[in-house]
């Protein structure tokens, strides 16, 4: 485990993306990898927020544990992305990186701090990442709510398999897809991609494969978030 190199996301809405691309910069963070997705959620849930379903873009960099956590910081006293319909961040540890080039364009030659090993059992938050037929977002969706999830993230993608793939798992992953990224409580995690496997899994029209990453820090989803 790589324990002092972290993957930060952040999604906000996509009229934000140019603050927080000067944002990121500000701070000497340079490799920034953005895509324009949509948010799901509930229409009920919009009302009271007073926003709109608008377009999202989400951002990911690499960054030291110990930048990770000031920018967690600055992301909430500098862009307020605590507030209602601002929108979220999340940091998930990454296990390794290939190769002293990729660790170099990454990391921008930035000094890293050790800060001692991260243990993934104590982590309250998870990432679900749910694979999807194209346009099968809301199936995934309902049932993930019916689990106990808040909202997500959808991306529009399109996979690229080898032969083997597609005729191990008789589903082709190189079509265009739905990409659902779920955060959620630990505790919830379990419960809540056994319904998707079970309304929406490869047995069902939507052809679903779903995973989890563990979440180290979260700001801006109150959903979620612990006290």
């Amino acid at each position: 485990m790589m324990s002092d190199i972290f993957l930060l996301i952040t999604i906000v809405r996509r009229e934000y993306e140019e603050d927080y691309i000067d944002f990121f910069k500000k701070y000497e963070v340079h490799s920034q990898f953005g895509t324009l997705c949509n948010g799901t959620a509930q229409q009920k849930v919009l009302d009271y927020l007073g926003i709109e379903d608008s377009e999202k873009v989400m951002m990911q960099v690499v960054v030291a544990g110990d930048l990770s956590k000031r920018l967690l910081k600055k992301l909430v006293s500098e862009m307020g992305i605590d507030m209602p319909g601002s929108g979220i961040a999340i940091t998930i540890p990454l296990d390794s990186i290939g190769g002293i080039s990729s660790m170099r364009y990454l990391m921008e030659e930035r000094t890293m701090q050790s800060e001692g090993a991260v243990n993934i059992n104590e982590m309250p938050y998870a990432l679900i990442i749910a694979i999807s037929e194209r346009g099968s977002s809301d199936v995934v969706m309902e049932a993930a709510r019916s689990a106990g999830a808040g909202g997500g993230t959808i991306i529009h993608a399109k996979g690229s398999e080898s032969e083997f793939v597609s005729k191990f798992f008789g589903v082709s992953i190189a079509d265009e897809k739905d990409m659902i990224y779920i955060v959620a409580k630990k505790r919830d995690k379990a419960n809540i991609m056994k319904a998707i496997m079970e309304r929406a899994g490869l047995s069902t029209k939507s052809r679903t494969i779903v995973f989890s990453l563990p979440v180290d820090s979260v700001v801006g989803l109150h959903s979620v978030m612990e006290e």
